[in-house]
């Protein structure tokens, strides 16, 4: 062994070794060398020379770049184990004769060796893709005129973008027409074959293979020549040699000379040549005599020339053809002996091969021995003593040759046996590391993946060459999910949904192991006592896939895992798609309530001072629905269809059948007297306490709040008294404008979450005023666990969200349910700026977009803020400059069109709303309202909540002819169904703050048409705010009713549009 190759190296063939990879070692005598097959990531064929220069050779691509290899050193190490020298005539006479007569049937065995190995084992072929590169290559580096261009290859997957250089282009047509695998590097290599390519790369391919030919043709004529060829030569070249010869015979001036003798035509012969191997049969000595024609072999062109016929072969044969003239002239006669001991051999393995290039004659007396039947082999594979054992039964016509002697059946007939198909079944036991046995073959019991392998990729192998028969212990190793059920039961039990995953024919105790790997989707499971289940069929698959869509368990054991019972929807669904699931009576009941909740049995309170409208009715049996079942829910009706009257109502019915404890309603701080009001006129038999009042006051109320049937508070005092909520436990929450917590990072958030509450539900027209998001913190308040986790609920879409939430949300519109509502009639009404009033708009929109338009997306980002702020002083000065510029003298064309409305609308006896997000504006228009004579109520953020009720009574009672109001402080609760006049005077970014400020007036009570006029300044940025509104809108509506279409945010191209429009 080369005292260079690396010790890793060397270690690395040991392994082999003692693994057993070291196949089929042979000493050819007549090569001098060494043959072995190594088993690697393939097999790969090893050839040591047998003398003292140690040239070794092997097929791996690691050789062909370090000139040894893992693999060489592995043969040289295996021959000392068995205390063989590599140099073959220092072994002793017993295992290799020194002097050997070599006949010439070992001359025709060693070259007809080649051609009698396995075939390659079959290959699922790839589709490839050649790239053809053309390039400059210097022949002179001082002369670069003399250039000359090379054709490149490259060669990848069709399915893959990368391709990678073809380094030896000869290597690459080589394997090519023998359709094998081509190694492109030590980590890439491709199965070539016709088939793998495109009709118009192979055709090219093929027209530069016969180039490539010519190309090595002068090469080997010039190593010849002494590196010259004869000037008055021009070589004939491969790819239009017969065209050129045809057309030169044509013009009566040809002359063709082979070996000195001359020709005047020629001829291309359409048919292959004949050649003949006759056979005698004389005392049992059968003779086989080679042609003795006269031929010359033409390798590079694929002809067989006979006199001035040339035939046509193919490349094997050809190459057939040349070694067996090789080894001919090794030969002592034409004539080869075999005796009676060698017929065997003959008719297995040379008659085959000599049958591919010619006919062979068999003599009469012969054939009558002979047996010729197609080959059936039997693998026979059974468990033994924690190995599997094989016996390989080859079976023609009635004889069987068997690997265990005992088994053979043999008569007095030669068989034509099929060595190569023998060859090829033996060789595949060994490639999947069985090794020979005195019987058979045999391996060590594989385990876990090994064993699967073995079923699911080896077997189905074999039996493409053999039938297989496997013992009864060997084949229950293996549990076929064909023939085995995946049963689902689901059960509901107080709250949870049980689902119960079984598999008939495995333990109980082994199906959390199995679910684990199913879940993981991996494509089996081994059991305890060492078999393997497959995982990898359809209806597994199926299986893993509905587990998975239910994202995992959240408790899982022996075979039992639980989920929220509000999933229940969801996991019907899903389940819809098993093969077998069985569902408890409790749980069909539990789908029935939810999809019918108006079905549910249900009397009112008799102490409910009320007569409830029958959609509020199904309301409040929704919320007893869920509340039975434990569930928390959204009643997202419309505003002014009554959620407060149907809370009530559920809370009175709670108390007199199913009371769980205190109810805490957490309002916005203008309605908490509201509830206050409506829960005495209701419900008066309900105690309550409204906790407001400084720190100390509301520490003394909440001291006994837990005998109180209902704590009404506001989201500010339940924010500061967050230390006092968290010793109390409650049997209800009630958000009502749940909108409020839509940021689960607000502490008011954190603290309504941290409450101890056994039952809860959310109020608001509105859940959703700006992105999907706020959707997902409300729910995580009410139904912990129902919606996926933040990320994965990012990329739902509204429909997938829709069925999530869709027993959850119960969503009601006037247009609906009220059809005795007076209509609601929106109008956009169009101002324009005064002279100075668009003097001083246009100064500051140019001044901003100055400053925006050099601003990266980055830069964007992080002066968001004082860009909003900038829009909002834009949406001022529609309003009126007055907002923030003392020294303005101008008037505002949109205050003047107010003031117009206004009084045409109270000589006509209607009495009016009016909206501003800027209380400062609210001031100048009370001031211009006071000066026309008309008296308004002022509610703005200060005004205390029991003088907003007796404001809103007032009104509703006629007082006064305008309501001015705040539209953050009183967009949400109130009652004003006394006005049928609502005027927006500025939009604000989102329509549902709007929706909730016409709704103040439009609501049950109201007897008169409600008008409600949106005002927009021409020209300015109010009009894409408009769009903007009508955008947002959708979003919502889309999660409502279950439509995929999607609405975009405020982004940074919102903003920069906003600014472009009134350039």
């Amino acid at each position: 062994m080369k005292w260079t190759i690396p010790a890793k190296i060397i270690a690395r063939g040991r392994k082999y070794v003692d693994e057993g990879r070291v196949l089929r070692v042979s000493a050819d005598e007549v090569a001098n060398v060494w043959r072995a097959t190594v088993v690697g990531t393939r097999d790969y064929e090893v050839t040591l020379d047998g003398g003292v220069q140690e040239v070794d050779t092997c097929e791996c691509p690691y050789w062909e770049k370090h000139q040894y290899c893992k693999h060489t050193v592995a043969v040289e190490l295996f021959l000392r184990k068995k205390g063989l020298n590599r140099i073959l005539s220092q072994n002793p006479k017993m295992l290799l004769p020194r002097k050997r007569v070599v006949k010439d049937v070992d001359i025709l065995r060693s070259a007809l060796s080649k051609f009698s190995s396995p075939r390659q084992i079959e290959q699922r072929i790839l589709p490839l893709k050649i790239e053809f590169q053309v390039v400059n290559i210097s022949t002179n580096q001082y002369h670069p005129e003399l250039d000359v261009l090379g054709i490149m290859l490259k060669i990848g997957l069709q399915t893959e973008k990368r391709t990678v250089i073809v380094k030896n282009i000869g290597t690459f047509f080589e394997k090519l027409e023998e359709q094998s695998i081509f190694r492109v590097n030590e980590h890439k290599e491709f199965l070539l074959s016709p088939q793998a390519f495109d009709e118009e790369s192979l055709k090219l391919l093929e027209k530069l293979h016969k180039i490539y030919l010519t190309f090595e043709m002068m090469k080997k004529a010039t190593n010849n020549q002494n590196g010259k060829i004869d000037k008055r030569y021009l070589l004939l070249p491969i790819d239009e040699s017969k065209e050129l010869l045809e057309t030169m015979a044509k013009t009566g001036a040809f002359t063709l000379e082979i070996d000195g003798v001359s020709y005047d035509t020629l001829t291309f012969m359409q048919k292959k040549y004949p050649f003949s191997f006759d056979m005698n049969l004389k005392n049992k000595d059968l003779t086989l005599k080679l042609p003795t024609e006269n031929l010359r072999v033409f390798e590079m062109y694929g002809w067989i020339v006979k006199e001035n016929e040339i035939y046509f072969v193919e490349t094997n044969e050809i190459e057939m053809i040349s070694i067996l003239n090789t080894a001919e002239k090794q030969m002592k006669s034409k004539e080869i002996h075999f005796s009676e001991t060698e017929y065997n051999e003959f008719f297995s393995d040379f008659l085959p091969q000599l049958r591919k290039i010619g006919k062979v004659h068999v003599p009469e007396a012969m054939n009558e021995k002979l047996v010729n039947s197609e080959l059936k082999t039997y693998l026979l594979m059974k468990k033994i003593k924690g190995n599997i054992d094989v016996r390989i039964d080859f079976h023609y016509g009635e004889q069987v040759f068997s690997t265990d002697k005992t088994q053979e059946i043999l008569g007095n007939s030669v068989v034509l046996r099929d060595s190569e198909k023998e060859s090829e079944i033996v060789h595949l036991l060994e490639k999947f590391r069985f090794t020979k046995t005195e019987t058979g073959y045999q391996k060590p019991l594989p385990y876990g993946e090994s064993l699967f392998y073995f079923f699911r990729t080896e077997l189905i192998q074999l039996r493409k060459k053999a039938k297989v028969l496997l013992g009864k212990k060997l084949s229950e190793m293996y549990l076929d999910t064909q023939k085995l059920q995946p049963v689902f039961e689901v059960e509901e039990k107080q709250g949870w949904l049980d689902v119960r995953f079984d598999i008939s024919g495995i333990p109980q105790e082994e199906i959390n192991r199995v679910l684990t790997r199913l879940m993981r989707k991996e494509p089996f499971a081994t059991l305890s006592d060492g078999k393997v289940l497959s995982l990898d069929s359809e209806v597994f698959i199926q299986t893993a896939d509905i587990l998975n869509d239910l994202r995992g368990s959240l408790r899982l054991e022996n075979g039992h895992f639980q989920l929220s019972s509000a999933r229940g929807m969801e996991v019907s669904e899903k389940l819809s798609k098993a093969p077998f699931v069985l569902f408890s009576e409790g749980f069909k009941t539990l789908l029935h309530d939810l999809n019918h909740p108006e079905l549910i049995p249900f009397t009112l309170p008799k102490d409910l001072n009320a007569q409830l409208r029958q959609y509020q009715l199904e309301g409040v049996k929704w919320l007893k629905m869920l509340s039975n079942y434990g569930f928390g829910g959204i009643l997202a009706d419309e505003m002014g269809l009554g959620k407060t009257i149907q809370t009530i109502t559920y809370l009175l019915s709670e108390k007199s059948d199913n009371w769980k404890g205190t109810a805490l309603i957490v309002a916005p701080a203008s309605l908490i007297y509201n509830w206050e009001s409506e829960i005495e006129k209701f419900a008066p038999n309900l105690t309550k306490k409204v906790v407001v009042g400084h720190k100390g006051e509301r520490e003394r109320l909440l001291e006994n709040g837990e005998k109180v049937d209902i704590l009404i508070t506001s989201y500010s005092s339940l924010r500061s008294d967050a230390m006092i909520y968290s010793r109390l436990s409650f049997g209800y929450l009630i958000m009502d404008e749940a909108q409020m917590v839509k940021n689960a990072r607000t502490r008011t958030a954190s603290v309504i979450s941290s409450l101890r509450v056994r039952q809860k539900f959310a109020l608001s027209g509105t859940p959703i005023e700006n992105n999907l998001e706020e959707l997902w913190n409300i729910f995580s308040i009410l139904l912990p666990g129902l919606l996926p986790n933040r990320q994965k609920y990012r990329n739902l879409t509204t429909a997938e969200i829709w069925k999530f939430t869709k027993p959850f949300i119960l969503r009601r519109l006037k247009s609906e349910v009220l059809r005795d509502l007076p209509e609601k009639v929106e109008s956009n009404l169009y101002s324009t700026l005064t002279d100075e009033q668009k003097k001083v708009y246009l100064a500051y929109l140019q001044q901003m977009n100055n400053e925006i338009t050099s601003m990266s997306s980055d830069d964007f980002k992080r002066n968001r803020m004082s860009i909003l702020a900038g829009l909002t002083r834009l949406r001022q000065i529609c309003d009126d400059p007055h907002l923030f510029l003392e020294d303005y003298t101008g008037e505002s064309g949109k205050l003047e069109q107010l003031k117009e409305i206004v009084q045409v609308a109270n000589e006509n006896g209607r009495r009016v709303l009016v909206f501003s997000q800027f209380t400062s504006m609210l001031t100048i228009i009370e001031r211009e309202f006071s000066a026309m004579g008309l008296e308004s109520f002022y509610l703005r953020g200060s005004t205390k909540p029991s003088v907003r009720l007796d404001m809103v009574n007032s009104f509703n009672s006629g007082e006064r002819d305008v309501f001015l109001i705040s539209l953050k402080a009183g967009g949400t609760g109130l009652n004003l169904t006394g006005a049928d006049t609502v005027i927006l005077y500025d939009l604000w970014w989102n329509p549902a703050v709007e929706e909730q400020a016409a709704g103040r007036a439009h609501r049950i009570g109201q007897t008169k048409n409600v008008e409600v006029w949106r005002m927009i300044a021409r020209g300015t940025i109010e009009e894409r705010i408009h769009q903007l509104q009508s955008e947002k809108k959708e979003l919502f509506e889309a999660v409502i009713t279950g439509d995929n279409r999607q609405s975009n945010a405020l982004s940074e191209e919102d903003l920069r549009e906003i600014l472009s429009i009134g350039e």
